[in-house]
């Protein structure tokens, strides 16, 4: 059993161990990327990989699940998680930035899995009745919006 809570909090540096960096990517409508992950949307990203920093790692998996390139990229908060099951493993924390598109690019399989995820581009009002992530995923995707929304494009 996992329990998250989502913290907005733009240094998200200072919440460690990261164990994996994720985007909430909008185009410049304001539609917001979506991967389909064996049939379950979510946001892209991944796990970090030797010293790679948070924005390095979020530029890769977004190459590597999506083939998207950002413009500029904005970190928003965490998602913390504790491992209620496995107390051994503690508490962890999931990054997540707020990313412009810049390009999508023809799809190519995922070198982890071999697998194409499809791609799909949902206005913001629906982003949560494709994501269904509970109180904590709405109140991620609502502080995104907003700091998206508030950013000069």
């Amino acid at each position: 059993m996992y329990q998250f809570t989502w913290i907005k909090d733009p240094n998200v540096l200072k919440y460690q161990p990261c164990t994996q960096i994720y985007g909430i990517c909008f185009t410049k409508d304001k539609q917001i990327l979506l991967i389909d992950n064996i049939n379950m949307r979510a946001i892209p990203g991944g796990t970090p990989e030797e010293d790679e920093t948070p924005e390095q790692t979020l530029r890769r998996e977004l190459i590597e699940e999506a083939d998207v390139t950002v413009s500029q990229m904005f970190p928003l908060g965490v998602q913390m998680v504790i491992e209620k099951n496995n107390p051994q493993k503690g508490t962890y924390f999931q990054y997540r930035y707020v990313c412009s598109i810049d390009k999508l690019l023809p799809q190519t399989p995922d070198p982890d899995n071999g697998i194409i995820h499809p791609r799909l581009l949902v206005s913001a009002s629906e982003v949560t009745s494709h994501v269904k992530w509970g109180i904590t995923g709405n109140a991620m995707f609502k502080d995104a919006i907003e700091l998206f929304k508030s950013l000069d494009h």
